[in-house]
């Protein structure tokens, strides 16, 4: 197909030739996706989060600074939007604040290492061409087999909070459901046959 729907991918992991305007573009799209998530993964939070396109494209440039037509050769071709938004003056130029981003936003910086932050460039490389594919990943990425960073099973925290996954079970939740329940049929709980009292609401 020569022409795609541009307004596609969830705002947070949408990569910036669509952000542009581009009608034409590959699975690399997902790619960023993917490196979007791995930050998330180290930041136990959102990592690139803008309310609006025109937000999100900015949040990018700032964290990663501007493309240049060096290491995005077809840029203009490609996305009709950069045109207006590209930089006319060196001061108006952001420089990449990845490494540094990443780093101070880890729940864990020594988690961090040079080669997860490779790995997350790689996959947040603004032109797709030279953005990896999974398979480049897997075949490049030193990460992927650095000696992992662990914890002993009784140094781990596992309060997480299960109560909340599972509120349907907490008396205040049964509770309030019953006093619901007992509002809609006019008020109070009627006794059933030979005094019996009502059977629980249902779940």
């Amino acid at each position: 197909m020569k022409n795609l729907s541009n307004p596609v991918i969830t705002l947070w992991y949408r990569p910036p030739e669509l952000l542009l305007g581009t009608t034409k573009y590959s699975p690399k799209v997902d790619m960023w996706s993917v490196g979007c998530i791995v930050a998330e993964m180290f930041r136990r939070c959102g990592f690139l989060t803008g309310k609006t396109d025109s937000a999100q494209i900015e949040l990018i440039f700032k964290t990663l600074g501007h493309p240049t037509v060096q290491e995005w050769p077809d840029i203009h071709e490609m996305c009709p939007k950069w045109r207006s938004m590209e930089p006319k003056t060196p001061e108006e130029t952001h420089k990449s604040r990845l490494q540094e981003t990443l780093r101070s936003q880890s729940s864990n910086p020594a988690w961090m290492t040079d080669s997860a932050i490779d790995l997350i460039q790689n996959l947040l490389a603004f032109n797709p061409a030279k953005r990896w594919s999974a398979k480049d990943a897997i075949s490049k990425a030193d990460y992927l087999y650095e000696k992992p960073t662990f914890k002993p099973a009784n140094e781990l925290y596992m309060n997480f909070g299960v109560d909340a996954a599972h509120e349907m079970s907490l008396d205040t939740k049964r509770n309030a459901i019953a006093r619901q329940m007992q509002q809609m049929n006019g008020g109070g709980a009627k006794a059933g046959k030979n005094g019996s009292k009502p059977p629980p609401p249902q779940r």
